[in-house]
């Protein structure tokens, strides 16, 4: 276990008695913590939030690496557990089907993923789909995916047993007691406000009441896992929680002949369906099966929706439950009794619209929030990944490494200065829209759309740009429609091909042979200015900030772990201020990390404020020296000095991004679409290439970059990435794979992100990204793969669909650029 970095007698509160907040108790007096307490405004342990009308189900199978090592974790850690004599979790399997040639397909690419991420699978027949669930009509189906490991959890079971063994170890648990409000001083929270609830008849909490008059609980550090009452627990701190509890339909049937003799203890042997091409899921409870949809109209829940403390004394009915509302559930009704016929004798005994909260992503909100010490969220975790989220925030808070990669779990990837509700709210009901929808990795969102522009969108409209999305909502083009490009030959393979056009070779081979340019617009950028901005750029970095002004070195900041957890390039541009230019929204919260000397520094955002393009190719020299005043920096040169670009201040830094050279102008946003005007007549008699974001992954995968946040971050280490040799002091860790580039044997084949890689049979990795080598026309992909087949040359085969297609590993060590301290 690390080393601990909070004292085991440090205060903890934790809000929320549910899936989350009795395991993070469990998990955190594990760790030696003496003095952790939860308050719940429910009764103990049916509280009334989501854990408490929890279906159950717990499917491992995600499109997302860390979501599933997650619900692995949840699932192990209550494998044989029972409470008072009663089950807690059941791994009946989980079963996929298909009913028709599309969803078949997809449950290859499912089964793919299972392989990628461990998860134990097999494709089945229609007839082992019947087997496996007796009574469904083999006829409705053309096949079926086996996930024998999921299972069915008891979600009120599971909180009082990992409640019982917290109290057992320590924590104190206190229902009926409401949190109205936080206290801050210097930065850092110091407690909450609470008041007492009125207890619910017949559902007597079992914890241990607060002493009258208690209105205040003081805490050292305070989280925050309130499940649907997280976004009003947000507005009390100033916070928007990008998270919107939804209202979701179930229901069960009458008793079922061929499940007669099934007790309600016993509850279920059967495993877990799930129809997800009609957005439809069943199992068996008792002699019954329960199933609902997420077939309907999406159904948002406002804060004000949510019953009071109050309001479930008095009707008993739980805050998390509404009314059904039965038109939005039939049609799941009717393909339950098509694919069950014997669902046709009876009908719906009883239903409900349980809530439970999304995300825009589909992941959690999990960390510290930006800004106020020592208060930790842990939001919006659904019952399959709880134990498992639970145990990687008590892992960091008490030792500082969560011990997995948080890239997509820290709530700080979103940007508050792009939040609101309503943005919260569309693009969390299209993830509920399309929750079982067959995805796609390069899949776009269809809302808000437009949200954020740079500057050169207006040319780039013109240009008939396919646009997508990047991080925080800014609409980038893909590739431009007035790329003059020819059709492949042949015709690829669809799924790999999704979202390709032949426009992207085509704008990447015209800026390798002379000069492209590239909307870097959608920037981080950062200042650190102050009389001791160095000192505290030196306690940031791990090391001495040594730069002239006007110089510039990029930096690895390393993670607690020994990983990357941010790449940023250092500019100094006087003796006590720096600008530093991140990849996320995230960076700016690395850069106000406390440190000796943060008194005396101010860190401020400037991404709004900044703008850039770059011109990178052969080319690129003659092009920039054609509309500026005094030289540009030499080609991998550390200055980066402020030119006057056809009357544009622009400071220029070398690009290494891409793998072709040249340079990044960043300039203010006043100036961007003056900038992008002049650079595209300067470059019109040098055929310049507009290069859309689908073309420079291209380059960069050609030229062996990979990129930080896609194939690398806070688990891996330089040496594993292929970003420094050893003579760095860096190997690779035992266990740890190694990030390789792959070559396709054959100009037909695609590779996708999350297939397995597999060498004799067995999977030693899979793959990150993937582009076609504007040179040859072959498809390149980086992938993590084992150390033992991790060298030059070695054959590998990628599994697609029912397919196994050959590749070779064609560059071991992938970047040869140099990360320099700055």
């Amino acid at each position: 276990m690390a080393t601990a970095r909070i004292d085991a007698d440090t205060r903890i509160l934790i809000i929320g008695a549910g899936v989350v907040g009795a395991a993070l108790a469990d998990d955190l007096t594990r760790h030696g913590m003496t003095s952790v307490t939860v308050v719940d405004q429910g009764p103990l342990y049916r509280t009334g939030g989501s854990s408490s009308h929890a279906p159950g189900f717990a499917f491992q199978t995600t499109g997302s690496s860390v979501m599933s090592e997650l619900a692995r974790r949840t699932l192990d850690k209550l494998d044989g557990l029972t409470l008072d004599g009663q089950w807690i979790l059941k791994r009946v399997g989980g079963l996929e089907l298909a009913c028709d040639e599309e969803r078949l397909e997809y449950l290859h690419r499912r089964h793919n993923l299972t392989q990628s991420w461990a998860v134990p699978s097999r494709l089945v027949s229609p007839a082992d789909c019947e087997a496996l669930f007796p009574g469904l009509d083999r006829s409705t189906v053309l096949g079926g995916l086996h996930t024998p490991t999921d299972g069915v959890v008891k979600a009120v079971r599971a909180v009082e047993w990992q409640a019982r063994r917290a109290i057992a170890n320590g924590a104190r648990f206190h229902g009926l007691t409401e949190v109205t409000g936080f206290r801050m001083e210097r930065g850092r929270v110091t407690g909450v406000d609470v008041r007492p609830t009125p207890p619910v008849p017949g559902n007597p909490s079992k914890g241990h009441q607060l002493p009258d008059g208690t209105s205040f609980l003081e805490a050292d550090i305070v989280v925050v896992c309130a499940g649907l009452w997280g976004p009003g627990l947000g507005k009390l701190l100033g916070l928007e929680l990008p998270m919107v509890p939804m209202e979701h339909c179930s229901s069960s049937t009458d008793a079922l002949p061929s499940l007669a003799g099934f007790s309600d203890e016993e509850e279920i042997d059967r495993p877990m369906v799930r129809h997800q091409a009609t957005g439809s899921y069943f199992r068996q409870s008792g002699e019954r099966i329960l199933w609902g949809t997420y077939e309907h109209r999406v159904i948002p829940v406002d804060q004000s929706e949510i019953a009071s403390p109050e309001d479930f004394a008095q009707t008993q009915i739980e805050p998390a439950i509404h009314p059904l509302t039965w038109n939005d559930l039939k049609d799941g009704w009717n393909e339950l009794r098509r694919l069950f016929p014997e669902a046709n004798s009876c009908e719906p005994a009883e239903g409900y619209n349980g809530i439970f909260s999304f995300t825009p992503d589909g992941n959690p909100l999990l960390g510290e929030v930006p800004g106020i010490k020592g208060l930790w969220l842990s939001e919006s975790v659904w019952l399959t990944q709880s134990a498992g989220v639970a145990g990687v925030l008590a892992d960091w808070i008490v030792t500082g490494d969560p011990g997995v990669d948080t890239t997509s779990l820290d709530f700080r990837r979103f940007d508050q200065a792009h939040l609101t509700r309503s943005a919260s709210i569309a693009r969390a009901s299209e993830n509920y829209d399309e929750v079982y929808d067959i995805s796609h990795p390069r899949n776009q969102t269809k809302q808000l759309r437009k949200f954020a522009t740079t500057p050169f969108y207006v040319r780039q409209e013109a240009l008939k740009a396919e646009f997508g999305t990047s991080q925080g909502g800014w609409e980038r083009p893909l590739w431009y429609g007035t790329t003059k490009a020819n059709q492949p030959a042949v015709p690829r393979d669809a799924w790999g091909t999704y979202g390709w056009s032949p426009s992207i070779s085509a704008e990447a081979r015209q800026a390798a042979s002379g000069v492209g340019l590239v909307d870097r617009g959608a920037v981080s950028v950062f200042e650190v200015r102050g009389e001791d901005a160095a000192k505290h750029l030196d306690e940031i970095l791990g090391s001495a900030v040594t730069l002239q002004v006007n110089g510039s070195a990029h930096a690895h900041l390393k993670s607690p772990s020994g990983g990357i957890a941010a790449v940023l390039t250092v500019l100094r541009t006087a003796e006590d201020s720096f600008l530093v230019i991140g990849s996320s929204p995230e960076d700016v919260w690395h850069l106000r990390r406390e440190t000796p000397h943060s008194d005396t520094v101010t860190v401020s955002d400037l991404s709004s404020a900044t703008t850039a393009l770059a011109l990178i190719g052969p080319d690129a020299a003659t092009v920039l020296g054609s509309v500026t005043r005094g030289a540009a920096p030499a080609a991998n040169s550390p200055e980066a000095p402020v030119l006057d670009v056809g009357g544009v201040p622009a400071r220029v830094v070398a690009e290494t991004a891409s793998g072709l050279g040249g340079w990044t102008l960043y300039t203010a946003t006043e100036h961007g679409l003056y900038l992008w005007d002049l650079l595209v007549e300067a470059g019109a008699q040098h055929e310049i290439a507009l290069v859309g974001d689908e073309a420079f992954t291209a380059l960069r995968i050609a030229n062996g970059v990979p990129a930080f946040g896609v194939e690398y971050g806070p688990r891996d280490n330089a040496f594993e990435a292929g970003l420094a040799g050893p003579s760095t002091g860096e190997g690779a860790r035992p266990g740890h794979r190694l990030l390789v580039r792959l070559r396709m044997r054959s100009d037909l084949h695609a590779g996708v992100p999350g297939e397995p890689v597999s060498k004799d049979g067995c999977v030693v990795g899979f793959i990150t990204s993937s582009a076609e080598d504007p040179a040859s026309g072959h498809f390149l992909a980086f992938a993590w793969v084992d150390p033992e087949v991790a060298a030059v040359g070695a054959e590998v085969e990628i599994s697609h669909l029912d397919q196994r297609w050959t590749a070779y590993i064609d560059r071991s060590r992938p970047y040869h650029g140099k990360f320099t301290r700055p």
